[in-house]
Order: structure tokens, then sequence, then C-alpha cells
């Protein structure tokens, strides 16, 4: 496939902040769950980062939408992380707050209706939906600038702003509606994520979460 021949259309449901693209990207304002329009079938399809975004049933209309607007052999690939944040040493000890986080979010995010755990369940949800040949890979994102090798502390200072700006969006819906034992007040989760970045600028963790990415392809008959 030529790439610099190709259309790469982007979908999300909001208007994105941007201001230039490439001639051969179009991003448009659209709800996948909806019928979808476009009159030519894909030959690739890519989700990314999408914890929270569906229930349960709604994904599988997601991926019965992809497999149904892919060409015969086409391929669909999905990226997600794990809101739990480890270390392989101690530096992530159980008691901090850096390590309650993925627990905390996960049973909020059950009690929701919208589960964020859809690393563990996209690759069996993708071969229901039809696809075979499947495969994964599975990856460490450190968080923080910690890392030696040159590429990663790099990625790693980019992952902890990405972290230190979201932690607030991500927590407070889920808390303030779902936490426990009672819903949590705006200035509680704003404290709890206060101690979590200053745990994450810590040199001295060394926290990273999983990323998970899954490819397969659709029949060719």
């Amino acid at each position: 496939m030529d790439y610099g021949l190709s259309t790469v259309r982007g979908v999300d449901i909001f208007p994105p902040p941007v201001t230039w693209m490439p001639p051969n990207c179009i991003l448009e304002v659209d709800d996948v769950l909806r019928e979808w329009t476009w009159r030519e079938p894909f030959d690739f399809i890519h989700l990314r980062i999408m914890l929270g975004a569906f229930t349960e049933k709604e994904w599988d209309i997601v991926y019965q939408k992809c497999y149904e607007n892919l060409k015969p052999g086409g391929w669909i690939e999905q990226l997600e992380l794990d809101a739990h944040l480890e270390a392989d040493d101690d530096s992530v000890p159980g008691d901090s707050m850096a390590a309650s986080w993925g627990d905390v979010t996960f049973g909020c995010a059950e009690r929701s209706g919208r589960r964020i755990d859809t690393l563990n369940t996209m690759s069996s949800s993708i071969e229901r939906a039809g696809f075979f040949d499947l495969k994964e890979k599975i990856s460490k994102w450190p968080i923080g600038a910690w890392p030696k090798d040159k590429q990663l502390k790099e990625a790693g200072l980019i992952n902890y702003h990405m972290w230190s700006a979201g932690l607030e969006g991500w927590g407070m819906w889920l808390l303030t509606k779902f936490g426990t034992p009672n819903p949590w007040s705006p200035e509680q989760v704003q404290a709890y994520v206060g101690k979590i970045r200053t745990e994450l600028k810590n040199p001295k963790v060394h926290a990273y979460q999983r990323a998970r990415r899954v490819w397969a392809r659709k029949p060719l008959d």
C-alpha cells in the first residue's frame, strides 16, 4: 500500500483542537454507534485509547460495524492502556496514592456501566465479531523521565505530562458520581490527584503503565 496515496479519516465525537492537517487526512465529527455513511469500505481501521467510551453492548456494536465496513482481508487494530500504575522495584508501594488509582477508577467505572478494562477484553471481543489471525503485543509505558534509554526517557516525560494534566479530568466524573463509600466531593478528588502528581514527579519513582496493541483481519471470503 502506498500510504502517500491513502486517505486517512480521523473520527471523534468532539471537534479536534487542530488548525492544520496533511492534505490526505480528514478529521470528522461523528458518532460511530450510529449508521456509518462512508461509501467505500476501509482497508484498515484503528481504534486508540477509548477507555470508558462505550458500554459492553456498545463495544460489540462498534466491532461489528468495523467488521462490516472493512474490505475482505482488511485489518483492525486497537491500542489501549491500563489505568494501573506499576513499578518493577518498590518505588510504587501498595499503600501509595499512585498504586491505588487503578483499582479506585476501575471500581467507579464498573459501577457506572462503562468499564475501563478494555485492555483485557478487546481481544476476545474482536474475535467474537468475526476477525481472525489475531496477534497482540504488550508494552510498558514509563511515566516520568526516569528510564536511562534516551528514547524511553523522552516518551516517559511526555507520558508524565499527559498524566499530570489528565488526572483530574479522568477522575472527577467517576469519583464524584461513583466513588465509595459515598461520592467524593470535587475538593477530595483534587486533593487525591494532587498527591498522585507529587508521587509521580519524584524521579525515584519508576512508574509505568501497561499498553496492549491488538491487530486482526477480516476473512477474504
